[in-house]
Protein backbone atom coordinates (compact mmCIF):
# COMPACT_ATOMS: atom_id res chain seq x y z
CA UNK A 1 0.00 0.00 0.00
CA UNK A 2 3.08 2.13 0.53
CA UNK A 3 3.78 2.42 -3.08
CA UNK A 4 -0.13 4.04 -4.02
CA UNK A 5 -0.18 6.39 -0.88
CA UNK A 6 3.38 7.81 -1.74
CA UNK A 7 2.57 8.09 -5.45
CA UNK A 8 -1.02 10.14 -4.57
CA UNK A 9 1.24 12.36 -1.63
CA UNK A 10 3.74 12.98 -4.69
CA UNK A 11 1.04 13.86 -6.88
CA UNK A 12 -1.09 16.10 -4.81
CA UNK A 13 1.96 18.03 -3.52
CA UNK A 14 3.39 18.40 -7.11
CA UNK A 15 2.32 21.80 -8.84
CA UNK A 16 0.76 21.15 -12.59
CA UNK A 17 0.31 24.62 -13.57
CA UNK A 18 3.30 25.00 -15.98
CA UNK A 19 3.56 21.25 -16.73
CA UNK A 20 3.29 19.77 -20.82
CA UNK A 21 0.53 17.59 -21.43
CA UNK A 22 2.42 14.58 -21.61
CA UNK A 23 4.08 15.15 -17.61
CA UNK A 24 0.30 15.71 -16.98
CA UNK A 25 -0.61 12.34 -18.53
CA UNK A 26 2.38 10.76 -17.16
CA UNK A 27 1.23 11.92 -13.77
CA UNK A 28 -2.22 10.53 -14.36
CA UNK A 29 -0.73 7.18 -15.98
CA UNK A 30 1.46 6.91 -12.34
CA UNK A 31 -2.43 7.56 -10.48
CA UNK A 32 -4.55 4.97 -12.16
CA UNK A 33 -1.99 1.98 -12.58
CA UNK A 34 -1.02 1.91 -8.65
CA UNK A 35 -4.43 2.59 -7.46
CA UNK A 36 -5.62 0.35 -9.24
CA UNK A 37 -2.79 -2.58 -8.35
CA UNK A 38 -4.14 -1.20 -4.45
CA UNK A 39 -7.37 -1.85 -4.94
CA UNK A 40 -6.64 -5.12 -6.54
CA UNK A 41 -4.32 -6.47 -3.92
CA UNK A 42 -7.45 -5.40 -0.92
CA UNK A 43 -9.80 -7.82 -2.66
CA UNK A 44 -7.73 -10.22 -2.02
CA UNK A 45 -8.50 -10.22 1.83
CA UNK A 46 -10.85 -13.06 2.82
CA UNK A 47 -13.53 -10.47 4.91
CA UNK A 48 -16.65 -10.39 2.57
CA UNK A 49 -17.83 -6.81 2.05
CA UNK A 50 -15.09 -5.16 4.09
CA UNK A 51 -13.35 -4.58 0.06
CA UNK A 52 -16.01 -1.59 -0.05
CA UNK A 53 -14.99 0.55 2.79
CA UNK A 54 -11.28 0.06 2.16
CA UNK A 55 -11.34 0.43 -1.34
CA UNK A 56 -13.92 3.73 -1.61
CA UNK A 57 -10.62 5.61 0.02
CA UNK A 58 -8.38 4.57 -2.83
CA UNK A 59 -10.57 5.81 -5.49
CA UNK A 60 -11.48 8.72 -3.87
CA UNK A 61 -7.85 9.76 -3.42
CA UNK A 62 -7.22 8.76 -7.16
CA UNK A 63 -10.01 11.00 -8.09
CA UNK A 64 -8.35 14.07 -6.02
CA UNK A 65 -4.95 13.56 -7.30
CA UNK A 66 -6.02 13.62 -11.16
CA UNK A 67 -8.37 16.37 -10.44
CA UNK A 68 -5.69 18.03 -8.92
CA UNK A 69 -3.03 17.38 -11.97
CA UNK A 70 -6.15 18.92 -14.06
CA UNK A 71 -6.04 22.43 -11.67
CA UNK A 72 -9.60 21.13 -9.76
CA UNK A 73 -8.91 21.03 -6.03
CA UNK A 74 -11.70 18.71 -4.83
CA UNK A 75 -12.85 17.87 -1.21
CA UNK A 76 -14.69 14.18 -0.72
CA UNK A 77 -17.92 15.35 -1.20
CA UNK A 78 -17.47 16.55 -4.65
CA UNK A 79 -15.60 13.08 -5.81
CA UNK A 80 -18.26 11.33 -4.31
CA UNK A 81 -20.91 13.84 -6.68
CA UNK A 82 -18.71 13.36 -9.35
CA UNK A 83 -18.60 9.27 -9.26
CA UNK A 84 -22.48 9.29 -8.71
CA UNK A 85 -22.22 11.01 -12.40
CA UNK A 86 -20.92 8.16 -13.77
CA UNK A 87 -23.22 5.60 -13.06
CA UNK A 88 -24.96 3.52 -10.18
CA UNK A 89 -23.00 1.50 -11.63
CA UNK A 90 -19.74 1.72 -9.84
CA UNK A 91 -21.62 0.60 -6.75
CA UNK A 92 -23.09 -2.40 -8.32
CA UNK A 93 -19.88 -3.12 -9.92
CA UNK A 94 -17.88 -3.18 -6.28
CA UNK A 95 -20.96 -5.11 -4.24
CA UNK A 96 -20.54 -7.83 -6.97
CA UNK A 97 -16.90 -7.76 -6.90
CA UNK A 98 -16.92 -8.45 -3.53
CA UNK A 99 -20.17 -11.61 -3.98
CA UNK A 100 -17.79 -13.14 -6.40
CA UNK A 101 -15.47 -14.58 -3.79
CA UNK A 102 -18.20 -16.86 -2.39
CA UNK A 103 -17.22 -18.66 -5.85
CA UNK A 104 -14.80 -21.29 -4.98
CA UNK A 105 -11.64 -21.28 -6.97
CA UNK A 106 -12.54 -18.82 -9.69
CA UNK A 107 -13.63 -15.88 -7.18
CA UNK A 108 -10.60 -14.92 -6.08
CA UNK A 109 -9.18 -14.01 -9.52
CA UNK A 110 -12.71 -12.53 -10.75
CA UNK A 111 -13.32 -10.70 -8.00
CA UNK A 112 -9.38 -9.10 -7.87
CA UNK A 113 -10.07 -8.37 -12.01
CA UNK A 114 -13.32 -6.92 -11.23
CA UNK A 115 -11.92 -4.34 -8.69
CA UNK A 116 -8.86 -3.78 -10.62
CA UNK A 117 -10.74 -2.74 -13.75
CA UNK A 118 -13.55 -1.23 -11.56
CA UNK A 119 -11.05 1.62 -10.42
CA UNK A 120 -8.80 1.73 -13.65
CA UNK A 121 -12.09 2.69 -15.39
CA UNK A 122 -12.89 5.50 -12.54
CA UNK A 123 -9.27 6.66 -13.14
CA UNK A 124 -9.54 7.42 -17.18
CA UNK A 125 -13.42 8.58 -16.85
CA UNK A 126 -11.98 10.60 -14.15
CA UNK A 127 -8.73 11.85 -16.31
CA UNK A 128 -11.63 12.77 -19.53
CA UNK A 129 -13.76 14.26 -17.66
CA UNK A 130 -10.81 16.80 -16.19
CA UNK A 131 -9.49 16.76 -19.25
CA UNK A 132 -12.23 18.46 -20.66
CA UNK A 133 -13.49 21.13 -18.32
CA UNK A 134 -15.77 19.05 -16.38
CA UNK A 135 -18.12 19.42 -19.04
CA UNK A 136 -18.96 15.93 -20.51
CA UNK A 137 -22.55 15.12 -20.99
CA UNK A 138 -23.41 12.39 -18.24
CA UNK A 139 -23.92 10.13 -20.56
CA UNK A 140 -20.93 9.86 -22.42
CA UNK A 141 -19.37 9.48 -18.90
CA UNK A 142 -21.53 6.42 -18.11
CA UNK A 143 -20.63 4.96 -21.91
CA UNK A 144 -16.78 5.04 -21.06
CA UNK A 145 -16.93 4.31 -18.25
CA UNK A 146 -18.75 0.73 -19.05
CA UNK A 147 -16.33 0.33 -22.09
CA UNK A 148 -13.33 0.76 -20.26
CA UNK A 149 -14.59 -1.26 -17.18
CA UNK A 150 -15.68 -4.31 -19.63
CA UNK A 151 -11.70 -4.17 -21.27
CA UNK A 152 -9.83 -3.48 -18.40
CA UNK A 153 -11.81 -6.61 -16.43
CA UNK A 154 -11.44 -8.97 -19.56
CA UNK A 155 -7.71 -8.51 -19.89
CA UNK A 156 -7.17 -9.35 -15.61
CA UNK A 157 -9.13 -12.36 -16.41
CA UNK A 158 -7.34 -13.65 -19.77
CA UNK A 159 -4.52 -12.69 -17.77
CA UNK A 160 -5.26 -14.72 -14.75
CA UNK A 161 -6.31 -17.81 -16.42
CA UNK A 162 -2.97 -18.01 -17.75
CA UNK A 163 -1.78 -17.43 -13.80
CA UNK A 164 -3.11 -20.16 -12.23
CA UNK A 165 0.05 -20.27 -9.51
CA UNK A 166 -1.17 -16.50 -8.30
CA UNK A 167 -3.55 -17.88 -5.75
CA UNK A 168 -0.91 -19.78 -4.94
CA UNK A 169 1.67 -17.48 -4.34
CA UNK A 170 -0.63 -14.99 -2.62
CA UNK A 171 -1.60 -18.52 -0.15
CA UNK A 172 2.61 -18.83 0.00
CA UNK A 173 2.71 -14.99 1.14
CA UNK A 174 -0.32 -14.99 3.55
CA UNK A 175 1.16 -17.89 5.45
CA UNK A 176 4.73 -16.30 5.78
CA UNK A 177 3.20 -13.50 7.13
CA UNK A 178 1.10 -14.93 9.72
CA UNK A 179 4.07 -17.12 10.71
CA UNK A 180 6.15 -14.41 11.36
CA UNK A 181 8.60 -14.49 8.40
CA UNK A 182 7.45 -11.45 6.47
CA UNK A 183 7.09 -8.19 8.08
CA UNK A 184 3.52 -6.07 7.07
CA UNK A 185 5.54 -3.92 5.10
CA UNK A 186 7.47 -6.81 3.06
CA UNK A 187 4.12 -8.47 3.09
CA UNK A 188 2.01 -5.79 1.25
CA UNK A 189 5.16 -5.15 -1.42
CA UNK A 190 5.65 -8.26 -2.61
CA UNK A 191 1.56 -8.57 -2.33
CA UNK A 192 1.56 -5.44 -4.66
CA UNK A 193 4.69 -6.79 -6.84
CA UNK A 194 2.52 -9.99 -7.29
CA UNK A 195 -0.56 -8.24 -8.64
CA UNK A 196 1.36 -6.16 -10.42
CA UNK A 197 2.68 -8.77 -13.04
CA UNK A 198 -0.65 -10.28 -12.95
Amino acid sequence: MAGYMDTIARVMSGSYENASESEKSAAVRDVIQVCSVAAGAIAVQPIPFLDIALISPIQIAMVQAIGKVHGYKLDQKSVVEILTSFGASIAAQAVIATAVKFIPFAGWAVSIAMTYALTYAIGEVSDHYFRHGRGVPQEDLQSMFKRVYEEKKAEKQASAKGNATLKDKLEQLKDAFSSGLLTEEEFERKKQELLSDF
